[in-house]
């Protein structure tokens, strides 16, 4: 039952996003929408920030079961897609908490999602190559934080674009970089 109640209070949550910015909503608002009281979403958050953190973990793992194919043979075309193709189908949402104060939440939340793609991704690659767990994480971080900071810029410019444009952005800049960095790092 009190998953259901924190299910239900993120969704309101969602649809009000979806209105407009975070720092626009209220507690009283959340609750009204999903029929419970305030006593309620106080037992679960302590408050809208704590829900909306609470929701990015939910919605992280149905954003694994939705795309949980990744191609470790790509050089990062899946990863990308699948991010891309999630944030777009949030799309309202997503530059709602960019133009609040929920933006550190939302950096956290896709690099938390990043690191979990390009590590799937990237695992049996590393293990050819013969690069430690150590050296991996390393390339894993630089990659996530390029990635994510790559879609706060495309936040900033209002998410313009479809994803297979904005993957064939990425496609020469990161052909073949992945092998050679793992092979230089095996190598060092």
């Amino acid at each position: 039952m009190a998953s259901m109640t924190k299910l239900a209070l993120a969704q309101s949550l969602k649809q009000l996003m979806a209105e407009r910015t975070l720092d626009k909503i209220t507690v009283k608002e959340v609750v009204a929408r999903c029929g419970v009281n305030r006593q309620t979403f106080y037992y679960h958050f302590r408050d809208i920030y704590h829900l909306l953190d609470w929701m990015f973990a939910n919605d992280g793992q149905e954003f694994a079961k939705k795309y949980p194919e990744v191609h470790t043979a790509d050089d990062g075309q899946t990863a990308i897609r699948s991010l891309c193709s999630y944030l777009q189908e949030n799309r309202e949402v997503m530059l709602n908490i960019y133009n609040s104060l929920g933006r550190e939440l939302l950096d956290r939340y896709l690099c938390r999602e990043m690191q979990t793609l390009l590590t799937r991704s990237l695992q049996a690659r590393a293990d050819r190559a013969g690069v430690t767990k150590e050296q991996l994480a390393f390339l894993v971080n630089f990659y996530k934080h390029a990635f994510v900071g790559a879609s706060l810029d495309w936040f900033q410019q209002g998410m313009p674009g479809e994803t297979e444009e904005i993957v064939a952005q990425f496609v020469p800049i990161l052909k073949g970089t992945f092998d050679s960095a793992l092979k230089r790092m095996a190598n060092s």
